[in-house]
């Protein structure tokens, strides 16, 4: 999850396309569901991509800063006497 490729373009109608994107559409609505249920706040369709987008990347940094640091961890077990 680390490279992205996700674009976001309109259409005529100025709806949201998803093109290979972290976010589904069914997820972004979930999304803006949660925000408005949570916060009372009403996301567009962009709004609600660019921040869903944005949170998942932090995960992911989280994530692997995480197993970085446990990968460089010294295991008393495996330490040589």
């Amino acid at each position: 999850m680390t490279e992205i490729a996700a674009q976001n373009t309109t259409n005529n109608d100025n709806t949201l396309i998803l093109i290979n994107s972290l976010v589904t559409r069914e997820e972004l609505d979930e999304f803006k569901e949660i925000a408005l249920k949570e916060y009372g706040v009403r996301l567009t369709d962009e709004q609600a991509f660019e921040q869903a987008t944005a949170l998942l990347l932090l995960v992911d940094t989280l994530i692997e800063k995480s197993l970085a640091n446990k990968r460089n961890r010294v295991n008393i077990n495996t330490i040589q006497k």
